[in-house]
């Protein structure tokens, strides 16, 4: 049974490799003309650049000539010397922009977010970290000591405290009563 040959859409069907070789060798030849395409434009851009520059160049002195002489066309701008000096009107006060920055520098140091480069955010620190810190010899240790609560745990007359406060606290639920006078007797219907 061997029918994969015989269809239209098989791989290796003659029909098929020479279909695929052509659009292979057309895409080709479009790649080649479009990267020709490209060459060209960018071989015009340089050629009219340098064409506009040596234009340039050559008309300069001219043109100075002719401009203080008759006025420009364009609009006039009356503030183009002040921006181009860089004082125009978007300047902002120096101080309070300095003391703005000290002030969130401050802030975000005491909040810990501010490091800088090279330095590593323990040594922003005040005071290192508790687990830096070396324990500390002559002083005791919080709370009682391993041994106290060993005895404790031990200690037989503790044990039988507990045990007997257990024991009054459970028949003091009764009220002293046994537990037969604790439960009513049932009566039998009759």
């Amino acid at each position: 049974m061997n029918i994969l040959p015989k269809k239209s859409w098989h791989v290796r069907n003659k029909d098929n490799v020479a279909r695929v070789r052509r659009d292979e060798a057309q895409a080709r030849e479009e790649e080649k003309e479009r990267e020709r395409r490209v060459l060209l434009a960018q071989q015009e851009a340089r050629t009219e650049f340098l064409r506009k520059k040596a234009r340039h160049r050559n008309s300069l002195p001219e043109l100075e000539a002719a401009d203080v002489g008759a006025p420009s066309s364009g609009p006039v701008d009356l503030f183009r010397e002040l921006l181009e000096e860089g004082k125009g009107v978007t300047g902002s006060n120096k101080e309070y922009e300095e003391e703005k920055r000290q002030e969130k520098e401050k802030q975000e140091k005491a909040l810990g977010i501010l490091t800088y480069l090279g330095q590593s955010a323990a040594e922003a620190q005040t005071q290192p970290p508790w687990y830096q810190l070396p324990p500390e010899r002559g002083a005791p240790p919080p709370g009682p000591g391993p041994d106290v609560k060993v005895k404790n745990r031990l200690d037989p007359l503790l044990e039988m405290q507990k045990h007997l406060g257990k024991k009054r606290r459970h028949s003091g639920d009764h009220g002293g009563r046994s537990r037969r006078e604790a439960r009513p007797e049932k009566q039998r219907p009759k």
